[in-house]
């Protein structure tokens, strides 16, 4: 199984990577700033404020089938169809109790923008009812919706999927009707979906190596099958493996790789291997069993500085542990924040800190449906820095770190 990047950040709603997604600037919120998406899955981590520069929409009837009465929080995406298919969308809040409406346009029209604001072209789709909790308060477009528009009030959450040819450019008006609680992710469906992208011919002639991992129980040395994350052996993607002992794999010279292994009744276990022009990379992964007092200490789970936002490198690591307690139900896990604060003692903002960083872990673990009661977290500012007096940037993000410590098992 393979998860691109943009998937994850679903996955990580509640702490996504700043680096995923466009920070939002009053430009957004006018359709001349739309936000080009190019992928199949985007998170927007910002929370919505604001309209923009231009008021574009306003004075609509409430009962208006087609138009927001007029905007309150709103964010302008573009993209195009990656094929002649069925498009659908879902529009998936990181919070329950926001309620986030939208209208579509078709965008190949010259002045688009002023043209929206004048009402000389209309929403193509619109969907502006009330957000169903049940149905964790996603909306979008539909294959068997049947309503090109939606309006105000109680009504279904999807409008009538939209046929598209290759090519055709869409213009999406995202609206919260109140002040936003949190992001959201925009995924795109295609039915069908577009073919894959023609093989680089560059490909053939690239030289690779072939990369061994052999993952072994820590004590008695002999074969244990177990699931792995590697990042850093295909591009911009974590790759995930289940249930063999033994993993072979093709790939390009030179990679640098974190190797994440998992099995149920296990200690987690990451290893980094340095890239080389050896023609085969062997690994060997010891793992041990979990027990009470069992500690991981989670160095690449990164954070920006003086910020409790993780560093995109973090991902794998932030998936391990995911899988880790996925396949020990019973496990239970106490989540230390630390930060690099050489020099200082070790004060209340400090403290404050690494306690909204571990908390920051905490939430992705519950948003992915983790039980709370299994969780626990604490800061503890910089009194326990891996380098009390960091030499260079490396040892400085390495003291911005989160440990794991099982508390039962």
């Amino acid at each position: 199984m393979k998860l691109a990047r943009g998937l994850s950040v679903a996955l990580f709603a509640a702490c996504a990577f700043p680096a995923l997604a466009q920070r939002l600037t009053q430009d957004n919120g006018d359709c001349a700033g739309a936000i080009f998406i190019a992928d199949s899955v985007y998170h927007q981590a910002d929370a919505v404020r604001g309209f923009g520069n231009k008021l574009e929409i306003k004075e609509n009837p409430s009962e208006d089938l087609q138009w927001f009465e007029r905007e309150h929080h709103t964010t302008w995406y573009k993209f195009r169809s990656p094929a002649t298919t069925t498009l659908s969308f879902s529009i998936i809040p990181d919070n329950i109790e926001d309620d986030i409406d939208f209208l579509v346009f078709e965008g190949a029209i010259p002045g688009i923008c002023d043209k929206v604001a004048a009402k000389q072209v209309k929403p193509i789709r619109s969907n502006i009812s009330r957000n169903d909790k049940s149905n964790k308060s996603i909306c979008g477009l539909r294959k068997d919706a049947t309503e090109d528009y939606v309006r105000s009030g109680v009504g279904s959450s999807f409008s009538r999927a939209i046929e598209v040819k290759q090519g055709d450019l869409f213009y999406i008006a995202v609206d919260y009707q109140d002040r936003a609680l949190a992001g959201y992710t925009i995924k795109f469906h295609y039915d069908p979906p577009p073919p894959p992208p023609p093989p680089d011919p560059e490909e053939s002639t690239k030289k690779k190596q072939q990369l061994v991992i052999n993952v072994v129980d820590g004590k008695t040395g002999k074969p244990v099958d177990a699931n792995l994350t590697i990042d850093g052996m295909r591009f911009n993607e974590v790759v995930e493996a289940k249930g063999k002992s033994r993993y072979q794999y093709e790939m390009e010279m030179y990679r640098n790789l974190k190797i994440g292994c998992v099995r149920q009744g296990y200690m987690f276990q990451t290893i980094r291997v340095k890239g080389s022009t050896e023609p085969e990379v062997t690994v060997e992964v010891k793992l041990n069993p979990v027990g009470a007092g069992e500690r991981v200490v989670l160095d690449d789970i990164r954070f920006v500085g003086n910020e409790d936002k993780v560093m995109r490198q973090s991902e794998a690591s932030l998936l391990l542990l995911l899988r880790f307690l996925q396949l020990n139900p019973k496990v239970r896990i106490e989540i230390e924040g630390h930060v690099n604060g050489p020099t200082f003692k070790n004060k209340k903002e400090f403290i404050d800190l690494s306690t909204s960083r571990a908390k920051t872990v905490h939430d992705f673990l519950v948003v992915n449906d983790v039980e709370p009661e299994r969780l626990s977290y604490i800061g503890l500012g910089n009194s326990q820095m891996l380098f009390p007096a960091p030499k260079n940037k490396e040892e400085s993000e390495a003291n911005r770190r989160v440990e794991i410590k099982v508390v039962a098992n």
